[in-house]
């Protein structure tokens, strides 16, 4: 790697990505993509609440998917979101109850709680990872449920953080929205608590633009997941063509937050390729790694060893430390103007996320009250250092050659020199 000694983009100077070399974009159709849409638009199934014609691309993808993340169930949804609320739903909770969240994560992570009719109560996370870990769960008096949030490439560890919950009697849900075929010593991500909950929203690694999924072992929780997705009804053990595949079984009330076929069919035909791009990425991103290892003032995330199998969604480069009057918006401006692709910071911790407003839904001021008084005196400084110091590139820059991992580093270089040197920024 050979770092540039001219000024900075940003100034005037020139980038260190030429503009005729463009970046990988996203999505990626999967080759089987255009066919298996095809398929759904003339099947006369268009939905799971369509007259039985034959095997549902749902439930096509349940299978595939459970079968990927290692669970014995799968019941997809139209949103990770929505995936979060069903699961939270199905845990026979009681309204207002307290429910873990970490404070860095996207606000959906929340929300899906207050939806449920239930409180967050935010948690700091480890600065070295970027995810909840055992301590914080240790330090909780009463909660009656985690969510345990895999943060842009890192897993939580959801057995040490199981370990801390069970003597509070609290469950424990993984947010793997950004974890897509991640492993815990050989464990997918999604595998390891009460259920998994994913996001197949466009910017996710598997993505059918918007689209979700709950994963579990728990027949019974598969079951009501079902009623909670599709308005109290579960599907038939024996469809008859011709009539909705789906019974009244209403063992509670439902929604309907249902995946679509055409969602369904495109992430069949998505889930075909993805290893073999989790495989580009990771070894894009090992090698940047080793080009970061000796340059100071920037490195990568800390990675639990344990964390035997990478999924990058979201990857932070960390700069640290930052004088006086630099910040990291000011480095990811200057980092996209080297690389001509977007490089931008966290988005701030949930404590002061304009984004987690209960108070602003009239309905929801009893739970807005409880959030203010759980959470009143809560600090967060692991949080706060990574939305300070961190700056994300998205996994589709990884989907490229060496040559672009040279750039990534020779850019970083670039600025860490620029910011040694004391100049303002």
């Amino acid at each position: 790697m050979k770092a540039t000694s001219t000024a900075l983009a940003i100034h005037g100077g020139r980038p260190v990505r030429d503009e005729k070399r463009p970046w990988p974009v996203w999505p990626v159709a999967a080759p089987g993509a255009s066919s298996a849409l095809d398929a759904v638009l003339s099947s006369a199934s268009w939905a799971i609440t369509s007259p039985y014609q034959s095997e549902l691309q749902e439930r096509r993808f349940a299978r595939m998917f459970a079968a990927y993340v290692g669970t014995e169930h799968c019941v997809p949804t139209d949103h990770g979101s929505s995936a979060l609320v069903i699961t939270l739903e199905s845990l026979g909770l009681r309204y207002g109850d307290p429910v873990l969240v970490p404070a860095l994560t996207w606000v959906a992570s929340a929300t899906a709680v207050l939806r449920a009719g239930l409180v967050p109560v935010l948690a700091d996370v480890d600065p070295a990872t970027g995810c909840l870990d055992a301590s914080a769960v240790v330090a909780e008096s009463e909660v009656s449920a985690v969510i345990a949030v895999h943060w842009a490439c890192n897993m939580a560890d959801v057995p040490a953080i199981a370990a801390a919950a069970a003597p509070l009697g609290a469950a424990v849900i993984e947010d793997a929205a950004q974890a897509h075929g991640a492993r815990w010593q050989g464990r997918p991500a999604g595998s390891l608590g009460a259920a998994g909950c994913f996001s197949m929203q466009h910017s996710k690694v598997l993505t059918c633009g918007e689209g979700g999924a709950v994963v579990t072992d728990d027949a019974e929780r598969a079951g009501l997941l079902e009623e909670l997705r599709a308005d109290s009804r579960r599907y038939r053990n024996d469809p008859v063509r011709g009539e909705l595949p789906l019974r009244e079984s209403a063992n509670t009330m439902g929604a309907n937050f249902c995946l679509s076929e055409f969602g369904a069919a495109l992430l069949c035909a998505q889930l075909e390729v993805l290893d073999e791009q989790h495989a580009i990425r990771n070894r894009n991103y090992e090698l940047l790694g080793r080009l970061l290892a000796d340059v100071p003032g920037v490195r990568l995330l800390s990675r639990n060893p344990s964390q035997d199998k990478l999924s990058l969604y979201e990857v932070p480069l960390i700069f640290d430390p930052l004088p006086h009057g630099t910040t990291n918006a000011w480095a990811a401006s200057a980092l996209t103007a080297e690389l001509r692709i977007r490089v931008y910071p966290p988005r701030p911790p949930l404590s002061r996320s304009r984004l987690l407003a209960p108070w602003l839904k009239p309905t929801l001021a009893p739970l807005a009250e409880r959030l203010a008084a759980r959470n009143a005196g809560r600090r967060f400084p692991g949080a706060e250092y990574l939305a300070n110091h961190a700056v994300l590139l998205h996994h589709s820059a990884f989907l490229g050659t060496e040559e672009d991992m040279m750039d990534l580093a020779e850019a970083a270089v670039k600025i860490t020199r620029y910011i040694a040197s004391g100049r303002p920024a």
